[in-house]
């Protein structure tokens, strides 16, 4: 079920959730707010201006791999650009350190689409789910090397001093590399009559304006396409703030949030697992339809009380959810498209979580400056009920 070849594809996902744990969710924000004197609002704006800014290359990046059948370049390019514009946040001013926290969450997000559709290169579709539950669980583990890594050099340098925070983007951008290396080496992909450079970008522009004029042909993938916007964009303004709302509203240190964030991560692991055999047994469409009723629940709960309980559990029903949904999402995507538009598709799936992107981090953190984090989690709550609500009219 998994190969080598699949191994190194979940090898991967270890390496990139290291950036999402450490620097979107808990470093980046930090150093922003605390260190460099900018605020909320900065960061859901920049964070959400960067998902933009990939929205608008991410379908033209996916016609082009189908074009050229490769996928491979496009992840090393941009795993490596991602990995440089982290760096460089350490040694920034708050204007430099806002420019490259954006390009390098441009970059990072520009490579996971091509790298979600290889999964159909890796197995086959009566192992969709568990592989894809493999690869996510992968990737929380990376989040929990991550920690455990971060925790042994905050130790020594400090955990809530300056340099401690900026020792962290390296740190991160390393990490990345290290544990991207295995595909970088064992991904290989078949030998297919190619065309030139120049032929693939006009086939991806041809291919890219013949599959929005067949938005009706297309119908039931573009309506999961919006479910997906609207769902992701609330997951990804959850984890953009999920440190800075326990910091903020239950005072949690950096060093208070650490075992908490990687209780999460175990819970993530079991998420995905237990999703993956789910999509494969009942279906990915009711395996996620399932996570975000929970998902509503759970933010519902942190609503009505917060406190540190609330929190706590939210983040362990939560974790597990996180996984849940990355785990589904993928096989449901691959079951509903044609098979010669999958990575375009996968990346106009990009393209529309990330059109959202901008919404959910700019929207919460308005609020959160202007009213308070309670109301900013309310549009959480209204967001994730109206991207069920769209879902459940998907003919999966």
């Amino acid at each position: 079920m998994l190969t080598k070849k699949g191994f190194s594809w979940a090898t991967d996902d270890l390496a990139n959730t290291s950036f999402s744990a450490l620097i979107v969710t808990v470093f980046f924000p930090l150093i922003i707010k605390e260190f460099l004197g900018g605020n909320e609002f900065q960061i859901g704006l920049v964070m959400g201006l960067s998902l933009f800014l990939s929205a608008l290359l991410v379908p033209l990046l996916g016609g082009l791999s189908d074009a050229l059948k490769v996928k491979k370049p496009f992840i090393v390019i941009f795993t490596l650009f991602t990995i440089i514009a982290t760096i460089l946040i350490a040694y920034s001013n708050l204007w430099f350190a806002l420019l490259f926290g954006l390009l390098a969450n441009l970059f990072y997000h520009a490579s996971l689409d091509i790298y979600d559709s290889m999964l159909d290169d890796i197995t086959d579709k009566k192992h969709l789910g568990k592989v894809s539950g493999i690869g996510t669980a992968f990737g929380y583990v990376g989040t929990i090397l991550s920690l455990l890594l971060a925790a042994y050099f905050l130790n020594n340098f400090g955990w809530e001093t300056e340099i401690g925070t900026r020792i962290m983007f390296p740190l991160a951008g390393i990490f990345f590399f290290i544990f991207a290396i295995p595909l970088f080496l064992n991904y290989k992909e078949e030998h297919k009559k190619r065309m030139s450079l120049g032929k693939g970008i006009k086939k991806s522009f041809k291919e890219v304006r013949k599959t929005i004029k067949g938005i009706r042909k297309y119908k039931n993938v573009w309506l999961f396409l919006l479910a997906s916007l609207i769902y992701v964009d609330s997951l990804n303004t959850v984890i953009i703030f999920l440190f800075l709302f326990g910091k903020e509203t239950l005072g949690l240190t950096v060093k208070a949030f650490f075992p908490i964030f990687g209780i999460m991560a175990l819970a993530a692991i079991v998420g995905s697992l237990v999703f993956g055999w789910l999509s494969d047994h009942v279906g990915p469409k009711k395996s996620l339809v399932s996570a975000l009723i929970i998902w509503v629940f759970v933010i519902l709960l942190v609503i009505i009380k917060t406190n540190y309980v609330t929190y706590l559990l939210a983040g362990i029903i939560g974790g597990a959810l996180l996984g849940a949904i990355w785990t589904t999402t993928r096989p449901l995507l691959i079951k509903i498209a044609p098979k010669h538009k999958l990575t375009e598709l996968f990346g106009f799936q990009g393209l529309t979580e990330k059109l959202g992107g901008i919404i959910g981090p700019v929207v919460f953190g308005a609020l959160v400056v202007a009213f308070s984090y309670t109301a900013a989690l309310i549009s959480v709550l209204v967001m994730f009920v109206i991207g069920l609500a769209v879902l459940l009219k998907v003919d999966a």
